[in-house]
């Protein structure tokens, strides 16, 4: 019994290994194919994204499934290759402040679901963690745009007449405010969700989410 499952924690880590391989190889064709710094940068970005994840869930052997896979491959694909949408469109920068911290509170409750500890107190925990995690983000944001000007606080929209010319929507520190607001409504929604809804999953499935 111990060796099969064994096997079959093996072979789940050979699939998400192969996972990561052809997401990859994938990003290393749109590089092949669409020549340029700002494709090569973001792609390497979300392949370095996808693999630390990786390198967690081996390293720690947290064993996530394949559906947190998939929410890392969106985050991903998401945040750096389309990182341009950013400054095409107003409202992309929000909804991303939404719909991520939704898909990384699933994560981190995953993460801290074994807990000796009641539900509702793994519930509370994995709401603050995510809380946090945006908070540093939000930090990171701040950092680079000090020191390098990426311009990755406040909301700008690109001027079609210039590459380089941006209208300032949103100040910054509105911005920030707005986004941390967003990702507090999308993870409140995450685990609100879970109170009213996954009570009789979780009492039936040990661990589903």
């Amino acid at each position: 019994m111990r060796k099969r499952l064994i096997s079959k924690f093996h072979v789940a880590y050979h699939l998400k290994r192969r996972f990561v391989v052809i997401f990859a190889i994938l990003l290393m064709l749109l590089i092949y194919f669409f020549k340029n710094a700002s494709i090569v940068l973001r792609v390497f970005s979300a392949i370095g994204f996808v693999v630390a994840f990786y390198a967690l869930d081996h390293g720690f052997d947290i064993r996530f499934r394949k559906r947190h896979y998939a929410f890392i491959f969106i985050i991903a694909i998401a945040s750096f290759l389309f990182s341009p949408a950013y400054y095409l469109y107003p409202n992309y920068d929000k909804i991303q402040h939404f719909i991520q911290p939704i898909l990384v509170s699933s994560i981190v409750f995953y993460m801290i679901s074994y807990l000796n500890i009641e539900r509702k107190y793994r519930l509370l925990l994995a709401f603050m963690v995510t809380m946090g995690l945006l908070g540093m983000f939000e930090i990171a944001e701040y950092g680079l745009d000090y020191l390098f000007d990426l311009k990755l606080q406040g909301v700008y929209l690109r001027e079609y007449s210039g590459l380089e010319k941006f209208n300032l929507l949103m100040d910054p520190l509105d911005d920030t405010m707005a986004d941390l607001l967003i990702g507090i409504f999308g993870s409140g929604a995450y685990f609100l969700g879970h109170v009213f809804f996954g009570k009789r999953y979780y009492s039936k499935y040990k661990n589903p989410y």
